[in-house]
């Protein structure tokens, strides 16, 4: 949808200097406000919402995950902000702060407190526009790439039917950011979504009660088409508390890691937590291997899981209990290597609860023109190979040149230094390098750097060095050294099926095998007369995850990677 320019949004940048928090938002009003209250139960449930669905956007769709490069942070001032001004004035050190005010007497007000609580004011934009309350999490812009080119708003429904105004912020912002955004009539709530950035979502079924007239299957598509969600998790509340908000006892970490509360045996709920550990320990990633499941002690509903990743920091909701506090943290830190992670205690009037906390109260904002290595990585056991071909598609959605000096991949083997290896731009966005050849037993770590002259820099994974890809080598061998010329095999990812196209062969008959990551065969089929052909293999049947397909034709071997997501 075009830019809307139904709001006049005023933008005020300052720049100016200066330390903790005094808020006069009672713990009735925020008890009120982030649940439905007695009034707002009554009110229908899309009558007088300032939502406008539109037709979804058109070409490749991704979603955004929270860890993917953000140009600012987003916080709401509603008589307070219901956090406290030492996690502000953080925030603002590295990263632009947008605060959302109603009027220019709320902006003088909220200056004078950012002045006299070390928030960096040079980092400090204001937008004037009416609100509701400060949950900017729950009606906060979500944040889409179409076409690897640009950013897009996702707007929604918000789920409290009397907010108007909170339910507008997705405009406003879209507005501010001078971006396309696009209206999915699906009534939703920022604190029970999460991504992954490569097509995998979550949420409970808090979307489906308050959806009535959407079935599962009709909710999976409206995601799929306005947000590229090709796996979507719709799950129960292990909580069973009246928010429902996955945000409250989970948490995805990066695109195979993701944080689970854990609670006593004692607890109630203790089983309902242990299975949802348990599932998402079965469940396949989007690189294709199974989730690293993290637990978090929350024995009497610390909301730990309620973090905020903002680029390089993990910014934590802590209490008053030392001990607990420094187990979370290590939790982090272990899940997270490379990562700055920082506990923030909440503000005396308005605490951090186990159903809202610090996640709820603040919003991430896509960088508009960051830059973007699309990746399947290796991992768990590989064969022995004459090299590791190492593939990415680099995009600078700022319109800039990508430096070819600055594409590169680092490796290291076992526990030696890192190698540093040129990627050659093929053509396109394409760009390629190669790890060497390996012996069975080693330990492969790697990833990839780029920079554009906007200038921006990126790694794959997003972290770096300090938390890499990693592969081993088994005792696999290819059948044969010497390798057919080419092969086509597409599409990959995979759904119901693949094509393999032979090209340039020598021979015209071939044996195709599939294999799992594990190196066990799943499928082998005999062609006779299939040079130049196309050959149609089925993996409806198959796990997700995964796959190398081998070729062998004559004394030619070809190996190839392919993922198949359902």
């Amino acid at each position: 949808m075009k830019k809307s320019l139904l709001l006049l949004v005023s933008v005020l940048f300052i720049s100016l200097s200066g330390q903790s928090q005094s808020l006069n938002v009672s713990s009735e009003f925020q008890s009120k406000y982030h649940m439905l209250d007695s009034a707002e139960l009554y009110v229908p449930r899309i009558a007088g919402k300032s939502f406008t669905p539109t037709a979804p956007p058109t070409g490749t769709i991704r979603a955004i995950a929270e860890w993917e490069p953000m140009q600012a942070v987003l916080v709401s001032y509603n008589a307070g902000f219901g956090i406290p001004y030492t996690l502000i004035a953080e925030m603002s050190q590295n990263t632009k702060l947008i605060t959302i005010v109603e009027s220019s007497s709320q902006q003088s007000t909220v200056t004078n407190n950012y002045n006299n609580n070390g928030v960096n004011m040079a980092n400090c934009i204001f937008i004037i526009a009416p609100l509701d309350s400060y949950w900017s999490r729950d009606y906060g812009p979500w944040f889409i790439m179409v076409n690897n080119s640009e950013i897009a708003i996702i707007d929604f429904p918000y789920n409290r039917p009397s907010r108007i105004n909170d339910d507008n912020v997705p405009i406003v912002m879209a507005n501010y950011m001078n971006v396309n955004w696009y209206g999915m009539n699906v009534m939703h709530t920022g604190g029970n979504y999460m991504c992954d950035g490569m097509g995998i979502a979550a949420m409970t079924n808090l979307v489906e009660d308050e959806n009535t007239s959407l079935s599962h299957a009709q909710i999976d598509t409206l995601f799929k088409q306005y947000m590229g969600i090709t796996r979507n998790y719709i799950t129960t509340d292990p909580l069973g508390d009246y928010i429902k908000h996955i945000d409250c006892w989970g948490k995805f970490l990066d695109v195979d890691k993701i944080l689970i509360a854990q609670v006593p045996v004692s607890n109630a709920q203790y089983s309902e937590y242990e299975a949802m550990a348990a599932f998402w320990a079965n469940e396949t990633s989007s690189y294709g291997n199974p989730y690293e499941v993290y637990r978090v002690s929350e024995p009497n509903g610390q909301p730990y899981t309620n973090s905020l990743i903002l680029n390089n920091k993990v910014l934590i909701p802590f209490t008053s209990n030392t001990t607990q506090n420094n187990a979370a943290l290590a939790v982090y830190q272990q899940a997270m290597p490379g990562y700055n992670c920082i506990g923030f205690i909440g503000a005396t009037s308005t605490p951090w609860q186990s159903t809202d906390a610090l996640h709820c109260r603040a919003h991430e904002i896509a960088d508009k023109n960051m830059l973007y290595v699309q990746h399947l990585p290796y991992w768990g056991p590989q064969p022995i190979l004459s090299q590791y071909t190492v593939s990415a598609n680099i995009y600078a959605l700022s319109g800039t040149t990508i430096l070819p000096d600055s594409v590169w991949l680092k490796y290291k083997v076992n526990n030696s230094s890192w190698t540093q290896v040129m990627m050659t731009h093929i053509s396109g966005n394409q760009w390629s390098g190669a790890i060497p050849q390996q012996t069975a037993g080693d330990t492969i770590r790697y990833f990839i750097h780029a920079s554009d002259q906007s200038p921006r820099s990126v790694t794959h994974p997003i972290i770096g060095q300090s938390d890499p890809h990693k592969f081993y080598i088994t005792g696999v061998v290819p059948v044969e050294e010497k390798k057919m010329k080419e092969a086509l095999v597409f599409p990959n990812p995979a759904n119901d099926y693949i094509f393999v196209q032979m090209r340039d062969c020598n021979a015209p008959d071939a044996n195709i095998k599939l294999m799992n990551a594990f190196g066990k065969e799943v499928l082998s089929i005999d062609k006779t007369d299939c040079c130049n052909k196309m050959i149609k293999i089925y993996t409806k049947d198959l796990a997700p995850g995964t796959y190398f397909i081998s070729i062998t034709s004559g004394n030619e071997n070809l190996l190839k990677k392919v993922l198949v997501m359902h």
